[in-house]
């Protein structure tokens, strides 16, 4: 089951809203159980040992505590970290080793066929910080471990984040809600959620239809024009999917009270790399720089090599997060080596002409895209002849036939990406309706707008033309 199913729009989440009709105190009882239940449709085979780590990061949560202020307490959190990690790497990794390991080695040890359990390692990374969070005192262990349980399976985060934090979770069900607050956050978590859903249905699945056809093509045989709309549609698919997705997570989670920190702040608008970080997947850039970056002691480092050394040890991390295959850890190298140079020449900051502060922010977002094309490729060697053959093209022939056909049809939602992917909607937003009549005609006319968009994704996804989200991958 996806959030984007028939039956979770219909059956799944009607059914979760129906719990703010029973006493607060079992409200998070049925949201636990129909959290597992999610999880067991989505991810069958692997339900058993899911309920084993949330049991085994509950105990290990415990006994931090406990024994926190002795030697002991930091040898159950090495222990719970390793435990985590070394679940995520059996089930992500293993293989990918094992391949590399016979390559290097002509070794002959076999390979298993795994299926990677749902939302894995964003699992992994949830329970990582629970542990270190009471490690640290930032959280307290509950008596009750339905908190603990919840933070840890709330199905609307499970399968794709945000990687939200423990104290989101307890503090919502610790007492009553007045209902007039309650009605409130189901209304904008409503309105969030149907934001993420026309992202996801109307905007990247359509960007996915080009991106399909154009990195299944031999680079070598494909004309220049052809493969960057490619690299364009990709860039813009992974955005609107994503986000989208995380607006739907985070609406959800704002029905139930659950407060999520944004994951994403037009990205696209970034001045330059490091900036782009702190705007793309926040959740996860916040996580590497709470429990990696910052214990290693971060830009406060007597010299530079040590500062590189943390870098280069985030941005490693990053690649591997991301995939068992070279393509993602050479990307996540890349970004090591441009975040290093403008953390020492300090350029962005020190570009003081506006035009050369448009070249640079420029030169940052055609990185980025070809970032994009190697994240996106095959392999490697894939994605560097993709990037090549940018430039180079198939032949002599810049521009063809099918490249004028594919922006003939899907030309307009290509623009409309584009327009939405800046912060037109808050500029929007700024604008000041001066009388009450207006702003309810306002008010009106965009829930109007919002409406149709939602029923028009729908019979998308009715008529089963809906791609899985595509960090579920990840």
């Amino acid at each position: 089951m996806s959030i984007t199913d028939v039956t979770f729009l219909f059956v799944f989440l009607p059914l979760a809203l129906c719990t703010y009709v029973l006493k607060p105190a079992l409200q998070k009882y049925l949201l636990l159980i129909l959290s597992l239940f999610f999880y067991a449709c989505g991810s069958p085979q692997y339900f058993f040992l899911f309920m084993v780590a949330i049991g085994i990061n509950i105990i290990f949560g415990v006994f931090i505590e406990k024994f926190r202020e002795r030697n002991l307490g930091k040898i159950f959190l090495i222990t719970g970290c390793v435990l985590n990690i070394a679940v995520l790497f059996y089930y992500k990794y293993y293989n990918f080793t094992v391949l590399n390991l016979n390559r290097a080695l002509h070794t002959s040890f076999e390979a298993k066929q795994l299926l990677i359990p749902l939302g894995i390692s964003f699992f992994v990374f949830k329970a990582i910080s629970y542990l270190v969070d009471i490690y640290t005192q930032k959280i307290d262990v509950r008596k009750n471990p339905v908190y603990a349980a919840l933070y840890l399976s709330f199905f609307g985060q499970i399968a794709s984040g945000p990687i939200c934090r423990y104290g989101k979770v307890y503090e919502v069900y610790e007492g009553n809600r007045d209902k007039r607050e309650i009605l409130a956050e189901i209304a904008n978590g409503g309105y969030r959620f149907t934001i993420g859903f026309i992202k996801k249905v109307l905007i990247a699945n359509v960007m996915g239809h080009v991106t399909t056809e154009v990195f299944a093509l031999d680079p070598s045989d494909a004309t220049r024009s052809i493969l960057w709309l490619g690299s364009l549609c990709y860039s813009l698919q992974l955005y609107y999917d994503f986000s989208g997705y995380s607006d739907m997570a985070i609406g959800i989670g704002e029905m139930f009270g659950i407060h999520c920190s944004e994951n994403f702040d037009y990205p696209y608008m970034t001045k330059s790399i490091s900036e782009f970080w702190r705007r793309w997947h926040i959740s996860l850039s916040s996580w590497f720089r709470d429990y990696v970056y910052f214990p290693l002691g971060g830009s406060r480092v007597e010299s530079h090599v040590r500062l590189y050394i943390n870098l280069l040890v985030v941005w490693l991390l990053t690649g591997i997060w991301h995939g068992a295959n070279w393509n993602f850890i050479a990307w996540g190298l890349i970004y090591f080596i441009l975040i290093a140079f403008e953390k020492t020449t300090n350029l962005p900051k020190r570009l003081k002409n506006p035009i050369y502060k448009m070249i640079y922010q420029a030169g940052c977002l055609l990185i980025i895209n070809f970032q994009w094309v190697i994240f996106n490729a095959t392999s490697l060697r894939h994605g560097v002849s993709y990037i090549k053959y940018m430039f180079l093209g198939g032949g002599d022939i810049v521009w063809n036939h099918r490249a004028f056909i594919l922006l003939q049809e899907y030309g307009v939602i290509i623009f409309a990406a584009v327009l939405f992917a800046i912060p037109i909607v808050p500029w929007l937003q700024k604008w000041k309706v001066k009388t009450r009549a207006r702003t309810i005609s306002v008010n009106v006319g965009m829930t109007v707008i919002m409406a149709g968009l939602f029923v028009w994704a729908l019979s998308f996804v009715v008529a089963g033309q809906n791609n899985p989200f595509m960090y579920a991958n990840f």
